[in-house]
């Protein structure tokens, strides 16, 4: 069955109403392990350092992962939801289909990621760094992005919505069909090349030019 598509034009994840609740795990996951199908909650992965996890149609909900290590991650069909990811490490973490709702995901880094059709909405996600992702089509909605580091971050038709970019750095971003309008702005790291083909408001262009030392009469 193919993924419906909301109104953002994004392919939901392909997951049933409901998915049976996974028992509690004796053992943590471990290297090459796959969790599907199931809603896993409570799942303590904080500090764990594991190398590669593959997840698919399976729902995640109030998991903890402070400051867990995972070099490669592959998320299908998938949904984050209260889980608190703060200065997790998911090294070119691969996403499709995914949604990250309500999440803690302060100073949370993936490097050279793929993320694809993926929704963040209510997350705070300061101080998180995307440096050098993929990130063509993802949407992010009410959520705090201060001192973001989305340098060389191919965002291409991303979409903000009521965000707060206040000093992130987009230098060196691809922004073309990005659009930012009613997000703040304030500090943000971006020039004339970055920003073309983005779609910005008019206190935002205002905004930009005055941070470049030019005078508007």
């Amino acid at each position: 069955m193919e993924p419906r598509k909301p109104k953002s034009g994004l392919k939901a994840p392909r997951l049933p109403r409901a998915l049976p609740l996974a028992e509690p795990p004796h053992d943590l996951p471990e290297d090459g392990d796959i969790l599907s199908g199931f809603e896993y909650q409570g799942l303590d992965l904080s500090e764990q350092t594991i190398s590669r996890l593959h997840a698919d149609t399976a729902i995640f909900t109030q998991m903890i992962a402070t400051g867990a290590q995972c070099d490669h991650l592959r998320a299908e069909d998938v949904r984050f939801v209260g889980c608190n990811l703060a200065n997790a490490a998911w090294s070119k973490l691969s996403c499709c289909r995914a949604e990250f709702i309500g999440c803690r995901m302060t100073g949370f880094i993936t490097l050279e990621a793929d993320v694809s059709d993926t929704v963040f909405k209510d997350c705070k996600i300061d101080l998180a760094q995307f440096y050098h992702a993929k990130m063509r089509g993802v949407r992010f909605e009410d959520c705090p992005l201060t001192g973001g580091d989305f340098r060389l971050t191919d965002l291409t038709g991303a979409v903000f919505v009521r965000c707060d970019l206040s000093g992130a750095d987009l230098t060196g971003a691809s922004l073309a069909g990005v659009d930012l309008r009613g997000c703040q702005i304030e500090g943000m790291r971006v020039g004339p090349a970055e920003l073309r083909g983005a779609t910005i408001d008019e206190a935002q262009a205002l905004a930009l030019v005055r941070a470049m030392g030019i005078t508007v009469g």
